[in-house]
């Protein structure tokens, strides 16, 4: 599956949280996109086609702050993608956020899920962090 597509269904994200809640110990602590559940198997396939591009290489998740307090987009980086995966403009609670970047005080790798997707298709990031992006000039 292309980049682009995967990105494009992804964009449709209603929510980000952080999660502990797993059975699994090697899964806690995930970030999780969460998803309505309209278009499920789309989002099941893209985040599936996205871990299979990924296996075994180095991931970095962005969450680059933007020029709007509370919004912020997403990047999810790989050696094996010419460009990062970019889903732009969601809201992350500052509370939330504070609780995301105390985690990755701690630890920089972090799973990242989805509401919808087997926890088996999950990606482990090797390096996650909150920081400023540049502006893109148009």
């Amino acid at each position: 599956m292309d980049r682009l597509v995967i990105e494009s269904i992804l964009a449709d994200v209603d929510e980000i949280y952080l999660s502990n809640d797993s059975e699994n110990q090697e899964l806690n602590p995930s970030i999780i996109l969460g998803f309505k559940a309209g278009n499920s198997d789309q989002i099941i396939n893209a985040f599936e086609a996205l871990k299979n591009v990924t296996q075994n290489k180095n991931v970095e998740l962005i969450i680059c702050r933007t020029l709007v307090s509370g919004i912020y987009d997403l990047e999810i980086k790989t050696e094996a993608l010419d460009e990062p995966v970019r889903i732009l403009n969601k809201v992350i609670p500052a509370e939330l956020l504070a609780r995301i970047e105390d985690q990755l005080h701690q630890r920089k790798t972090i799973v990242l899920g989805t509401n919808v997707s087997a926890e088996e298709n999950w990606i482990t990031v090797n390096e996650a962090q909150v920081k400023e992006c540049a502006v893109k000039e148009g």
